[in-house]
Formats: C-alpha cells, structure tokens, sequence
C-alpha cells in the first residue's frame, strides 16, 4: 500500500518550499491539486514531472475514489492546495478522512501557511488563537456569527476576498467597536502589505489605497482589545 502526503506549497515567494516537499513532489507517483495550473508553475520552477491530477470542491468525491485505489495498488500520492498548507480552508479534508477511514497512511509536510505567517506578524497575543477561515456571505449571517465571537477572548483569524473586505470590516465594527486588527495582504509576494492598528484606522487607509484590496486578505482579530483601552484608561 502506498500514502497520501500532505505537502505545503508557498503562499506567494516559490521560494518558500521545503527540500524534504520537493523530494516528495518529485518521488510521487501523482500530485493532486486543487489548481492544476497553479501548482504547473510550481512544478515546472523546480524541473518537477511528476504528473498532475485535479482535485478540487466540485470533483472531490470521484477524484479521492480515484486516489485512494491508486494508493491500495502501491501509488503514494502527493496532495497540494491551491497554495499553502492543504485542509486550510480548502477541500482537502474530504480526502484525508477517507484515507483514515480506509487505514491509508496520511504523512504531513509541514511549510507555509498564511494563517501562522499574519499572526507570527501581527504583535497581538499569539498565545492562544482560533482560526475561522471565511465567513458566511450574506450579512444576516455573518453578523450572527460575528456577535457570537464577541464571546471569544483569544485572537481569531479570518480570511476575506478583498472585494468585500471593507464591508466585512465595517460589520465587524459595528459589532466589537473599534478594536485593533493585522490587515494582512499580498504575503510573501513583492507587494506584501501587513499593518496592526485600530480597526477605524485600517478602513481609512484602505480606502484612500484601492491596491490594498485586491487579491485575498487574511486578518487577524482581537477581540478584547477595546476593553483593555478602556480598563487603561
């Protein structure tokens, strides 16, 4: 029997990938990608041949069939997101669980991940956080869920398209007030963006800034810092 190997890929700088990924990569029998194209660039950087399969949200239930029989006949298959560590808000998962179910061995190869590079950046307390991901679109919504994490005490980190960044920050204002936030865009990439500051503050600078809103944002929140101003105060 072969093995799924669960392999980080950078977020943005190619040069953010581990030797011991690349000799996975390289020995694998198949890659399977979330974005085929994505991963070619990769791939085709570092003289990689090994064939690419997709594997994506709309074809992850006959596309993990597929994989795992490769795997029972010997296969050992290398799992890539679109960009850094797989599972992370993408459909990986699906596939994982069914090599578990199926007693296949699941090795991770660990790298990148915009999640730990926003907070190791951030300056807020990284001692405890949580990870959300992407919210609901519809505003009803995501205000629910937004006022349930007014409960939370720890850090919690979002992902958001920056078509719509500004929308949600102004909900998350309404709901926590103006609390300070890392505004995270572009990491690892040439145009990397990432500024703590107060909410207020960061919907000002965004707005006068269209660049800062492209592409996709990870932000890092916390939610107690209104009421540490005000305690000091």
């Amino acid at each position: 029997m072969g093995a799924l190997y669960v392999v980080a890929t950078p977020i943005g700088n190619l040069e953010d990938i581990t030797i011991r990924a690349l000799k996975i990569m390289r020995q694998a029998d198949f890659i399977a990608c979330e974005d085929t194209r994505k991963t070619r660039i990769l791939t085709s950087r570092y003289h990689i041949k090994t064939r690419l399969i997709p594997y994506h949200e709309y074809n992850r239930k006959s596309a993990a069939d597929g994989i795992v029989a490769n795997i029972l006949k010997d296969k050992n298959v290398a799992l890539v997101s679109e960009a850094g560590t797989p599972l992370i808000s993408d459909p990986g998962s699906y596939l994982v669980r069914l090599c578990v179910e199926k007693g296949i061995k699941v090795v991770p190869i660990p790298g990148p991940s915009s999640v730990l590079a926003a907070l190791s950046a951030s300056g807020l307390d990284t001692s405890e956080f949580t990870f959300i991901g992407f919210l609901p679109k519809k505003g009803g919504k995501r205000k629910k869920l937004l006022a349930k994490l007014k409960e939370e005490k720890r850090v919690f980190i979002l992902f958001e398209p920056g078509r719509s960044v500004e929308k949600l920050l102004a909900d998350i204002n309404e709901i926590f007030g103006n609390i300070k936030i890392c505004y995270a865009k572009e990491l690892t990439k040439i145009y990397e963006f990432i500024e703590t500051k107060d909410l207020k503050a960061v919907l000002e600078e965004i707005k006068g800034r269209p660049e800062l809103i492209k592409g996709e944002i990870t932000l890092v929140i916390d939610p107690v810092s209104l009421q540490s101003n005000l305690e000091i105060g």
